[in-house]
């Protein structure tokens, strides 16, 4: 657990995403920094962290004040599977802390016979559902367009949003965990993640159950 003095590092997402070239890219966002010294990236193909290995360098740290974005790809994948990912920050002390997991699906290139032509662009059925904690969240683009979520509950409160931006057509993926923008636990309900591609918007309902 953090100290309640100065927080070394703010993050307001983590985020894995299926790129166009079906690589994983892992993003995050830091509201601001203080006496960092960077960031590492860990893997596992379950959701224990003790299970997880490094596989990035060490991504040096802006420390900055305003809001930085970070991103790193994952081009080492070549089984089916699950993969959980962590994000350790790492102190100018030395001491550090674990971010995550977030969570994709990859499936290897080669595995149907056919893809799915041509693309629309769509919100596809989020799974599991029910969830609890991570829900996977799979869409497709016809064409390049920015794109980003926002996520609902009952009530018509924003609790999370995830900004991948301008992405190419093709396939991808985000998982949620289930947390507000701030990293805290929301309870048992259900939710609505309304996705906008250009002037488009789509949204699906998913019910978190604990």
């Amino acid at each position: 657990t953090l100290d309640d003095g100065t927080v070394p590092v703010v993050l307001s997402s983590f985020t894995a995403t299926i790129s166009s070239e079906n690589f994983v890219n892992l993003t995050w966002v830091s509201q601001s920094e203080t006496a960092m010294s960077g960031y590492f990236i860990y893997r596992s193909q379950t959701d224990l962290l003790s299970e997880a290995q490094l596989i990035s360098p060490m991504i040096p740290a802006a420390n900055s004040s305003t809001q930085q974005i970070y991103t790193f790809t994952d081009d080492e994948l070549t089984a089916n599977g699950v993969y959980y990912y962590w994000l350790q920050s790492v102190d100018l002390d030395g001491s550090d802390a674990f971010h995550g997991p977030v969570a994709a699906y990859f499936n290897a290139h080669g595995e149907y016979s056919a893809p799915e032509i041509p693309l629309a662009t769509e919100l596809k059925a989020v799974y599991p559902n029910p969830f609890n904690p991570t829900v996977f969240i799979p869409y497709s683009l016809a064409s390049s367009a920015d794109v980003s979520f926002r996520i609902y509950n009952t009530r018509g409160q924003s609790v999370r949003d995830f900004a991948p931006g301008k992405q190419a057509p093709g396939n991808y993926s985000i998982s949620w965990d289930g947390t507000d923008n701030n990293g805290q636990n929301l309870p048992t309900g259900v939710y609505y993640i309304r996705m906008a591609a250009g002037n488009q918007v789509f949204q699906r309902k998913a019910a978190l159950i604990k």
